[in-house]
Order: C-alpha cells, then sequence, then structure tokens
C-alpha cells in the first residue's frame, strides 16, 4: 500500500503517520528536520518530501516527487490549521488569500496527482476537516465558509470518482487533545486559578460524552475509513465530535 499523509508533521499527522506500520508512506511538510525525524522512526518505508501548501511552486515540485513515488492506494489529507476569526466580512484581499491558501492551493495538489494518473482505482481518500464543517460557529467565521467549501469538494469527488471505486470521506473533529491544545488548557487553568481537571470539566459540560477526542480516537476512526469501512461508502462527512454536533 502506498500512502499518503500531507502536513505529516502536525501532531495528528505524525500519530497517524506511526500507526500505518505496513504501508510505504509519502510523507509531506514543511519543517524539514521534524518530517526526516519522523521518517527516521517509521518502522516502514519512507520517503518525506518538502511541501508548502502557501507556495505555488512548493506544490508543483512536491507533486511530481509524490508522482514519482507510485501510484497511491490511501491519501490522509491534512491542511494547515485555519485561523479562527469572528470577523463575517473580511476584505476583498483577505478572502482572497484564504481561499488561495486553506482551498485553491491544497486542492491543487490532488489535482496535479489526479491530471498525472497517479491515484489507483479503488483508492481511499480521507479529508481531515473541522465542526464547523457542519455546525457554523459564530468565532470561526472563515472557517464556516472554507469548510464548506472543501465539503462541497469533496461530496464533488466522490460523485465523479464512484465510478473508479474511489471513496472520498470527510472527517470533521471536534476538540482534540493534541499536546499544544492540552499546553493551551492549562495555561487556560492558570490563568483562572483553578486546576485543570475543573477547567476540562468545564470545558466539555456541552459535549455529551464529556469529554474531547485524544489523538489515539483520531487515529482510530483516519485508519476506519481506510480500511473495509469505506469499501461501500463514499461522499460522507463523520463527526467526531462527543456528539456536540445535535442536528439528525
Amino acid at each position: 500500500m502506498n500512502t499518503l499523509i500531507t502536513c505529516a508533521t502536525s501532531g495528528m499527522g505524525n500519530q497517524i503517520a506511526r500507526a500505518l506500520t505496513e504501508d510505504n508512506l509519502i510523507l509531506t511538510g514543511r519543517d524539514q528536520d521534524k518530517l526526516q525525524s519522523l521518517c527516521e522512526s517509521a518502522e516502514n518505508r519512507s520517503i518525506s518530501v518538502s511541501l508548502d501548501f502557501f507556495d505555488t511552486r512548493s506544490i508543483r515540485e512536491a507533486s511530481t516527487k509524490i508522482v514519482d513515488a507510485g501510484k497511491l492506494d490511501r491519501i490522509v489529507f491534512i491542511i494547515p490549521r485555519i485561523p479562527p476569526s469572528s470577523n463575517i466580512f473580511p476584505s476583498d484581499e483577505e478572502w482572497i488569500e484564504l481561499y488561495k491558501n486553506y482551498f485553491i492551493n491544497p486542492l491543487s495538489l490532488l489535482r496535479q496527482l489526479f491530471d498525472e494518473n497517479a491515484v489507483n482505482d479503488g483508492a481511499k481518500i480521507v479529508l481531515i476537516s473541522g465542526i464547523s464543517s457542519k455546525s457554523a460557529l459564530t468565532n470561526y467565521a472563515t472557517n464556516n465558509c472554507l469548510r464548506s467549501a472543501w465539503l462541497g469538494q469533496a461530496k464533488a469527488m466522490a460523485l465523479t470518482l464512484g465510478e473508479k471505486r474511489i471513496s472520498v470521506n470527510t472527517l470533521s473533529l471536534g476538540g482534540v487533545m493534541t499536546e499544544s491544545y492540552t499546553e493551551k488548557m492549562k495555561n487556560k487553568a492558570s490563568d483562572q486559578n483553578i486546576s485543570f481537571e475543573q477547567l476540562m470539566e468545564n470545558e466539555v459540560s456541552n459535549v455529551p460524552l464529556r469529554k474531547y477526542a485524544s489523538i489515539d480516537d483520531v487515529v482510530g476512526a483516519v485508519l476506519a475509513l481506510l480500511g473495509p469501512l469505506s469499501n461501500h461508502m463514499t461522499g460522507q462527512n463523520i463527526m467526531l465530535d462527543g456528539g456536540f454536533f445535535k442536528g439528525y
């Protein structure tokens, strides 16, 4: 199995890569030191590819290297974290920059891979998203729009690529206790002069399962969508949010 993981040096990308012990991995990221370290620690065959989604030249060069590595069977598509914003009316220039960096540029990598016939029939594609793809969030106004664009793209890809038995599904995450987010919550607890446990109890009070996802929860969901679960499932937006989204 040849598996591509973008933004592999992120907390989630790193752990997903480590869990895919039987795959040949193509790992992309901006931080070359972290990327090389991840490749060296992987028990399986791995190839590091420098990729900056904010740079079109970097995307073109990365696409060429990925194509040269062999046809892909699985793709875990992670984009850089979209900065939160409550501004519902960004300037035209701000919108152009946001869509270029977080939608158009990343999407161009997928386009180039399909243009080069670099994805096998029957492949599994998992797009990592956030719950603003399903439920609009006040403090994530721009995320609401960008996540919706990706959701529409995923659905369009699923409809078109279905004849090649390529499944395309989205995994939308709620709160995830990554190392950086855990540290942020600890600092917040300290600022409020309460214990970390008390803060987290307050934070997850509106989540039915009364917890945020662990990295292992995310990894398990991704592995499931890369496996037999998606043999007859495509175009779906799966929520991993502990029940936070209350809609049907």
